[in-house]
C-alpha cells in the first residue's frame, strides 16, 4: 500500500482509515493471513514474510505517537 500526503500524519491517517476499510470488507487480518488468503499464489515463493497484522499494528502505533 502506498499513501501521499503533504504531511507524514496525513499519510498515515489514509493507511489507517485503509486498514480499517480492508477489515470491514474482508474480517480481521491476522485472521485472513493464517487463513491463506494472503500471499499463497500460485507464484509465491517468497521467503520474506510480514504478518499483515503486525503491519496493522505499527503503523495505528505511530499514528497515536503522532
Amino acid at each position: 500500500m502506498m499513501t501521499i500526503g503533504e504531511m507524514r500524519i496525513d499519510c498515515l491517517k489514509s493507511m489507517c482509515d485503509t486498514f480499517k476499510f480492508i477489515e470491514e470488507l474482508a474480517g480481521n487480518t491476522a485472521l485472513i493471513q493464517k487463513d491463506g488468503m494472503i500471499g499463497n499464489g500460485p507464484n509465491d515463493a517468497r521467503t520474506d514474510e510480514i504478518d499483515a497484522s503486525d503491519v496493522v499494528s505499527a503503523v495505528r502505533l505511530i499514528q497515536k505517537t503522532f
